[in-house]
Order: structure tokens, then sequence, then C-alpha cells
């Protein structure tokens, strides 16, 4: 909640959209009824209560409020701002996230057919001529950053960004692997962590809070040299 919040300050009275991929996602209550049913009064309840105890806390970065970013789970490791989005921001510049390894959904595998990667390949922008007739010559090897996100990679002679790749190919997140199976004529895309990986990672945050860590210790964490103010 003190994340959300200070997010929220940071943009200076801009617009919420519902656009998780640009960070700025919220609901209203009539969908929250919708989702919980019966179970509305109890959880909405609870929330509200830690929102007014949550309330006069922001997180800042030099005395303004930080965008503070976060994901469902890292790679291992949160991913830096520059890299997503272009901008360096100094506290979204990439810590240690070891527990996410045992969060579910960690490692998850997609498979794709040969036709269905033509086509997206097609959108991409790739004349039919370009792709050569063995899919796989497609792919070559990506090159991966400090934090195990693909920061590259090519794809019949040309190179795109794994952030590209993941949203052509709806993928979890763009730490990702491709492997040909020629028996099926498919690809087999697998995928660390789930998010574009910035700022705080909600399970790495969730482990660090069953280890006794308490919310201001987990966002000093998650965004080194951001403190929280009251």
């Amino acid at each position: 909640m003190v994340a959300a919040h200070s997010y929220a300050l940071s943009l200076g009275g801009a617009a919420f959209s519902c656009n998780s991929a640009q960070c700025a996602g919220w609901t209203t209550a009539e969908v929250l009824r919708a989702r919980w049913d019966g179970e509305f009064s109890t959880y909405y309840s609870r929330l509200a209560a830690l929102a007014d105890e949550a309330a006069g806390a922001v997180l800042c970065w030099e005395g303004s409020p930080a965008a503070a970013c976060y994901h469902s789970i890292s790679a291992g490791q949160t991913e830096a701002s520059q890299n997503v989005w272009l901008t360096a921001v100094p506290y979204l510049q990439g810590v240690s996230s070891p527990w996410d390894a045992d969060a579910p959904g960690f490692e998850t595998a997609v498979t794709y057919s040969a036709e269905q990667v033509y086509s997206v390949l097609l959108a991409l922008g790739l004349d039919a001529d370009e792709i050569p007739n063995a899919p796989a010559d497609w792919f070559g090897g990506g090159v991966s950053d400090a934090a195990g996100y693909v920061a590259q990679m090519p794809l019949c002679g040309q190179v795109f960004t794994g952030t590209k790749l993941r949203n052509a190919f709806s993928l979890r997140s763009a730490a990702f692997t491709v492997a040909y199976d020629p028996g099926e004529n498919a690809f087999v895309f697998t995928t660390h962590g789930y998010g574009h990986g910035v700022g705080l990672s909600q399970y790495g945050a969730k482990a660090m809070a069953e280890d006794g860590k308490d919310w201001r210790e987990i966002l000093e964490w998650y965004f080194p040299g951001c403190e929280v103010m009251e």
C-alpha cells in the first residue's frame, strides 16, 4: 500500500489508467465485490484498515515521493529501469531477490507452433522473404543482462529487445529462452519470473515478511537509497 501510494504521488496528479504495463492499475469496489463475492466485506474491511494505518507513510527519494514500481515475481534479481522503460532511475537499478525462485509459477513454459511463430514474425515487421524456410534458423542465441532478462535476441537477421519479444509472444517475463522442437515443429518458450521485473517483487516481499522483516525494511531493500517518511 505504501508503494502504491508513493507511486501515485510521484505522478504529480496524473490520472491512473487500467494498464499494468504502465504500472498504472486501479480497480473499483464493484469489481472487487464481483471477484470476492461473499468475502467482500471481510477483505475490503481488512484492506481499508491497513490503508488507514499506512496512509501517512510515503517512500521518498531525496525528499520526494518515489516511483515505487512493483511486479509479481523477479527472475532472481530485479531489473534496472532503463532496460524496460529507457529511463535510468537511481533507486531502480536492481537488487537480489533470491526468494522468488521458490514462488509458484517462477518457471513456466509455453509452446507455439511454427505457424503461430511465423505469424508473430510478420507482425513484428519482418518480410516473408526475410524468414528462412527452416524454423530452426529463426532464433539466434539471446544475450541476457545482469539480472537475467534478455537484453537482445537475433531473429531472422534482425535484433530485437527482450521486452519487445516478451510483448510480441505474450510471455510472462523477458527472462526467457527459446528452444525449437523439430519433431513437433514448434517452439518452447521457458520463462522465469512474472512481470516487468522493476522495483519491488511481490513474492519476494512476501517471503521477506514471512522471515520477520517489517514493511519499512522490505521497501528500503527493494528501493535502495529511499527512505520511508511519515
